[in-house]
């Protein structure tokens, strides 16, 4: 019988083998050790028909008993330790021999007819090959040693003979039990091959249910991120429907205020004021959930970045809004600088510069610290303020999209809710980054970001820092081109007051008529990134 290439497959199958017919076996050695013991007690009932000499009435119930007590022990030791097939075996092994030699002893004590000896020790064999289900190595050895033992009975003692030597009486007897001993191994490799094919069909089936349940469960997680992105989107309308129509009709009101105030003569500065900063609010509404929108696409570049330059930008960006507050905005003062860290700059520079701004809307009074430790080989850059602490049972739910503690006005100074959920989508981002953080109510928080500290140096000469510029625009010919004629003209304004040159468009196609009738070459374009996106999207599809 070809076994499984795989050992441990093999040892599977085993298992699998016992465990199918365990069952099986044990109510067969149940069954034929009662009938043993039935039959044992009528023969103990007519030993004087048996044994008519009365030579072996001792030896008959001896070997009856014995007998019974080697097949009892077999069914009281099957246990669940006979699932394993060794085990099995053994046990299987103790019966046979049990009820085997003693059938043998048997013979050769009470003097049978031929035709009842084959029909005895042919029932024995059909026993132990088809109600055991033996494997067929294991019926070869098993029962093969039970056909030696009869040959060689019959060789140095058949029934009603004295001991000795009687080849005659082997080959004349000796043909029927090891044929029926070839028939029975002949049938007992299909019977195992079937079996090891219906293991395999088994095994393939868990496998096969395993990945159909698998595919199901993530199914039913893509249905739940489904519904979560559904009601994600819903909370997202809601706020920003209700954050951004205070602003703009805060701007409508002013805008009015103005115009009237125009009419009669007076300064408006005061009006154009707050329009400038109620539109600079809205501006950063849209900025949140621009940044928010493009991390799920944005892939990292890792790079050495200073970390005390870093740190620097992001407290001279805040630090003007602290003054306003109120808030004192500080870097810990160390004697030695941090060192380098391997880091996306411009996601890492988000990240702290909105646990800044968090730090800030959400503290009264005191202060802002940003500082860092040293662990090993990372870097923990933390975030302290003095602010109104976070709850225990608002912890979890922080990080959630459009959440704000203490916010229920949806006060717009305060932002949409989404700065932190930003940080937490940047460090997940980010390989390597982890963030923690620590707060008591009433007292303040502690945000702390980890990075791995980098084995590089910075770049030097390297363009880190983003600096912005303001060029000088006059008397360069500039193209713009926005499909909002508002837009499109405030910003033509803007240019043609620092001296450009501006010519407006509301397509690219409006640029192609424009460069045909003049033959100057722009010395700067500004178009929406959305068009221009869809004009280049066509002329690859068109070309």
């Amino acid at each position: 019988m070809r076994r499984f290439r795989s050992a441990v497959q093999e040892r599977a199958f085993r298992m699998d083998y016992a465990q199918r017919f365990s069952g099986q076996r044990r109510l067969a050695i149940a069954i034929f050790t009662a009938l043993w013991i039935v039959f044992s007690i009528r023969d103990f009932g007519r030993l004087d028909i048996l044994d008519p000499a009365y030579l072996h009435h001792n030896e008959l119930i001896f070997v009856r008993t014995a007998a019974a007590i080697g097949m009892g022990v077999a069914v009281l030791l099957w246990s669940p330790r006979a699932l394993d097939e060794r085990w099995a075996v053994g046990l299987l092994c103790l019966w046979t021999f049990s009820a085997w030699l003693a059938t043998l002893r048997m013979m050769q004590i009470v003097d049978l007819p031929w035709h009842e000896v084959y029909s005895i020790l042919t029932l024995t064999l059909f026993t132990i090959f088809m109600a055991f289900r033996l494997r067929a190595i294991t019926a070869a050895w098993l029962v093969g040693l039970c056909v030696a033992s009869y040959l060689l009975m019959l060789y140095l003692q058949p029934p009603g003979e004295k001991f000795g030597m009687h080849l005659s009486s082997m080959l004349a007897h000796g043909m029927s039990v090891p044929l029926t001993y070839a028939i029975g191994l002949v049938v007992s490799i299909p019977l195992e091959r079937s079996a090891r094919r219906e293991f395999m069909y088994q095994r393939n089936l868990r496998v096969a249910k395993a990945r159909v349940e698998a595919a199901s469960r993530a199914v039913n997680e893509q249905n739940k991120c489904m519904q979560e992105l559904v009601k994600e989107k819903e909370r997202f309308f809601s706020s920003a429907y209700h954050d951004i129509q205070q602003p703009l009709a805060a701007i409508n009101l002013f805008i009015r205020s103005a115009r009237t105030r125009i009419r009669e003569g007076q300064a408006v500065d005061r009006d154009l004021d707050v329009i400038e900063e109620t539109a600079s609010d809205i501006l950063g509404m849209f900025k949140d959930i621009q940044d928010y929108s493009e991390l799920g696409s944005y892939v990292p570049r890792l790079t050495s970045v200073n970390t005390r330059d870093l740190l620097t930008e992001v407290f001279e960006q805040y630090r003007e809004t602290a003054r306003l507050r109120g808030i004192d905005l500080r870097i810990a003062a160390r004697r030695v600088h941090p060192p380098s860290i391997e880091t996306d700059r411009s996601l890492f520079k988000r990240a702290v510069s909105n646990l800044v701004s968090n730090a800030i809307k959400n503290t009264s009074s005191g202060g802002v610290v940003l500082g860092w430790v040293k662990l090993n080989e990372r870097l923990r850059i933390d975030v302290w303020d003095t602010g109104i602490g976070i709850a225990p049972a608002h912890r979890e739910a922080i990080f959630a999209e459009y959440y704000q503690i203490n916010n229920p006005g949806r006060d717009r100074s305060k932002g949409l809710g989404l700065g932190l959920s930003i940080v937490q989508r940047v460090v997940r981002i980010l390989p390597g980054h982890a963030m923690t953080f620590a707060s008591v109510e009433g007292r303040g928080s502690r945000f702390s970001l980890y990075a791995t500290v980098s084995a590089s140096t910075p770049t030097v000469g390297a363009n880190q820092h983003g600096d912005l510029y303001s060029p000088d625009l006059n008397g360069t010919f500039m193209l713009l081109c926005d499909d909002e004629p508002t837009v499109a003209e405030g910003m033509r304004r803007l240019f043609s007051s620092a001296g450009s040159l501006v010519y407006a468009a509301e397509s690219m196609a409006g640029f192609e008529a424009i460069l045909a009738d003049d033959s100057r070459v722009p010395d700067l374009i500004v178009t929406d990134i959305y068009r221009a996106s869809i004009k280049m999207r066509t002329a690859r599809q068109s070309g």
